[in-house]
């Protein structure tokens, strides 16, 4: 058997395919893997955007944004969905600085939009630490995270508690079962 050129920690980090979010946090910066022949799940996340903050609100300037600066930086754009504390996008670039323009300028107008941030007028940060991201397989992995997204608009237009209710199905009763369809609850005695 043939032995590696790179030692085993060396090794996982030329493999890895996330970062940003709590990965690796407090820890020496990496580059950011990017990958030009696979799509990448990027997720931006504020715990500001709360009230006149919420990103659901400004839904219209999200996505006004988002077209603008794909269609400025060659960026395609296969899944979106606006949660309202958090953006989930799930795209492919080109070039590694197309991507890196892509995610810089977008963020930065989203922030701007919902804030009402101007020259003279900041706002302060607005998104929660980095934006994290992640190299995606075609095929079934490519598959999941696109029904991971849509299960993200679905909370997004109807709330978390139906997303639960599809993943979960019916919540048991007090006695442990989960009511049936076909019987109509108790009432109260």
């Amino acid at each position: 058997m043939q032995a590696s050129l790179f030692s085993g920690e060396l090794r996982r980090e030329l493999a890895r395919t996330e970062h940003g979010g709590a990965t690796r946090r407090h820890r020496r910066k990496l580059e950011r893997p990017v990958s030009t022949r696979r799509p990448m799940h990027l997720v931006l996340s504020s715990r500001h955007a709360r009230g006149g903050w919420n990103l659901k609100k400004h839904d219209r300037a999200v996505r006004d944004a988002l077209r603008d600066m794909a269609r400025r930086f060659g960026v395609r754009i296969y899944d979106f969905a606006n949660v309202g504390s958090h953006l989930h996008l799930l795209l492919r670039s080109r070039r590694r600085e197309a991507f890196q323009g892509f995610l810089r300028s977008f963020a930065g107008i989203v922030a701007r939009r919902v804030t009402g941030a101007r020259r003279g007028r900041p706002a302060g940060p607005f998104f929660t630490g980095l934006a994290w991201s992640r190299v995606v397989g075609w095929g079934r992995d490519y598959m999941s995270v696109r029904h991971y997204v849509f299960r993200n608009q679905i909370e997004g237009a109807l709330g978390a508690g139906i997303r639960r209710a599809l993943e979960q199905g019916p919540r048991p009763t007090r006695r442990g079962r989960s009511r049936r369809a076909d019987r109509p609850p108790r009432p109260a005695s």
